[in-house]
């Protein structure tokens, strides 16, 4: 179905429309809040409050893309406003991190063990890294700044900054693999 026409039925209040983006989106929604949550649970609880609030605020909300990619961000925040409220603080946004670099098994649901183990060797990864590249990993993923702004702030080239986050980026990426297929297997 088309965004326009979906996101039309669904302003009209249209009940079959709301309930096959429901069915079609919910169990992935769940799934990847669960990785921020770790707990089944609140994260059908998190996913239920995100479609009812899309329920009773369809009128008001701007989506120009994607129905999809706004349900996941709205289901992202929530389950970090979820972690804030029970006191879970990721000051290393370590969770970000593993999250970000794992959506290959976006499919899969984590139990708890594996995702700390995953958030462990993160961890542990990020630390092996040259010092430099720690920095300007850290920088960018961590603070948000932008190649420009961590380029001026390490007095080295935006190209140099470029460089060192493909690394970065490979190198935990292909630990994380590693470490995620002898958590699978084992």
């Amino acid at each position: 179905m088309e965004l326009n026409l979906i996101l039309e039925r669904l302003k009209k209040k249209d009940k079959r429309a709301f309930q096959k983006v429901f069915e079609a989106l919910y169990p992935r929604l769940v799934s990847y809040s669960c990785k921020f949550t770790l707990d089944q649970s609140a994260s059908e609880d998190l996913v239920q409050e995100t479609f009812i609030f899309l329920w009773e605020n369809l009128p008001n909300l701007k989506i120009k893309k994607s129905l999809q990619a706004y349900l996941f961000t709205m289901v992202r925040n929530r389950s970090l406003n979820y972690l804030k409220k029970i006191k879970v603080t990721d000051s290393d946004y370590i969770i970000d991190i593993s999250i970000s670099l794992s959506e290959d098994f976006q499919g899969e649901i984590l139990t708890e063990k594996e995702m700390y183990q995953l958030v462990q060797k993160a961890e542990e990864i990020l630390k092996c890294l040259p010092e430099k590249m720690q920095e300007i990993f850290k920088l960018k993923v961590m603070h948000g700044l932008s190649y420009k702004e961590i380029a001026e702030e390490m007095e080295i080239s935006i190209n140099t900054v470029k460089t060192q986050l493909k690394r970065a980026k490979f190198k935990i990426e292909s630990a994380l693999l590693i470490i995620s297929m002898l958590v699978f297997f084992n």
